[in-house]
């Protein structure tokens, strides 16, 4: 397994992972990097323990949020296909109507076309 070199907030870190996976965790700990120095910036110095906390905490947060959001638009999905499978219905019962009428469309058609052709 490849082990690879991240930095947050200065500080080195070997890190083990699954081949290919080493850009995404060099994105992923740049991330946490960028929310460490936000803090950093906000509290000071205020140990790196406490930080990775907040940092940890805050992207959590996000995470929360979105899979809030990914659920009310989940749930949006579901209702739109329902919504879209009603009025598929909807159109291939008035096909079946239009078909049926055009049916007995045609009947009626070809019986006045018959009854043309005796009077002739």
């Amino acid at each position: 397994m490849p082990e690879i070199i991240v930095n947050i907030n200065d500080q080195d870190y070997a890190i083990v992972c699954d081949p290919g996976e080493e850009n995404h965790l060099k994105q992923l700990s740049s991330r946490i990097d960028f929310k460490v120095r936000e803090l950093t910036k906000r509290f000071g110095k205020i140990g790196e323990t406490r930080l990775m906390v907040m940092a940890s905490l805050l992207i959590a947060d996000e995470i929360h949020d979105l899979n809030q959001k990914l659920k009310i638009n989940l749930e949006k999905i579901n209702s739109l296909e329902n919504d879209l499978n009603t009025k598929e219905n909807v159109i291939l019962d008035q096909q079946k109507d239009n078909e049926k009428h055009l049916e007995a469309g045609n009947e009626k058609l070809s019986d006045l076309l018959s009854r043309l052709s005796l009077v002739n």
